[in-house]
């Protein structure tokens, strides 16, 4: 069974929830579709002024639905990027709440850049994150690049995407990509007290604030456009079909 999403609210805080029956969550096209119609609910209700995004089980969520990917078409490629790009684009854009990712599990390729794209990451020390698409013969195609790059600077960044390594916790603290890294079974206590922290200031100067700091970040929008073109090329490419192919087969690829 697909990952699905519960949105609950308990104003001025939401909190939506990915969850799946074997704990592994995965980013699909019918995700997409069910995210961005919970982040229209969001921005609709002006009483929700912090929005946690967090997983159920093992993981934030693993990455995309790599099943789903390996049996796209070309234009089926684009279309998958298409769609992630314009969610990641709809929570990093979100202007009447504030966003904290609270990374309960694995967070790997997708479920980085969705990451990323919230305002706040919190970590539970038994997390792990990265940027692993190159692993598969791919490359991030939903603006995380960009998005890394602005949190941690070209070198770091470049070393997450190049290795395609995941890391913990307290590396992730250490170079500036996650706010803070706490027990696991204090995540969405913390989350919501920093939640609380936020929602005790003015609205209107925390809105217009955000408003602000996303204009500062303007120039991620030019590099996720070459990124969601650097992709769908890549997508067409026999080396992604192998990078796919593996990892439904279980096998190191055989690049060529």
């Amino acid at each position: 069974m697909s990952t699905s999403i519960k949105l609950t609210v308990s104003e001025p805080v939401a909190t939506l929830t990915f969850t799946s029956p074997k704990g592994v969550n995965i980013l699909s096209t019918s995700l997409f579709e069910s995210l961005e119609k919970h982040l229209a609910d969001v921005a609709a209700n002006r009483d929700i002024r912090v929005l946690i995004l967090t997983g159920e089980g093992k993981t934030f969520l693993a990455g995309a639905d790599i099943a789903e990917m390996s049996a796209a078409n070309l234009h089926g490629g684009a279309e998958f990027s298409r769609r992630g790009r314009r969610a990641m684009d709809r929570i990093a854009g979100l202007e009447s709440a504030v966003t904290i990712a609270a990374i309960n599990g694995g967070a790997f390729g997708g479920g980085c850049e969705l990451a990323v794209a919230c305002d706040l990451r919190i970590m539970a020390d038994t997390a792990k994150i990265g940027l692993t698409e190159v692993k598969l013969g791919l490359i991030p195609g939903w603006g995380g690049m960009q998005r890394v790059q602005n949190l941690i600077g070209p070198a770091r960044a470049r070393r997450m995407v190049f290795t395609g390594e995941a890391i913990d916790g307290r590396i992730a603290l250490e170079i500036g990509l996650v706010n803070e890294v706490v027990p696991a079974d204090g995540l969405l206590a913390e989350a919501r007290r920093i939640a609380e922290q936020i929602c005790a200031n003015g609205p209107l100067a925390v809105r217009m604030a955000k408003r602000c700091l996303m204009a500062a970040a303007t120039g991620v929008e030019s590099g996720a456009l070459m990124e969601a073109a650097a992709f769908e090329e890549i997508f067409r490419s026999e080396q992604a079909r192998e990078g796919l192919k593996a990892f439904v087969e279980k096998r190191p690829p055989k690049w060529t």
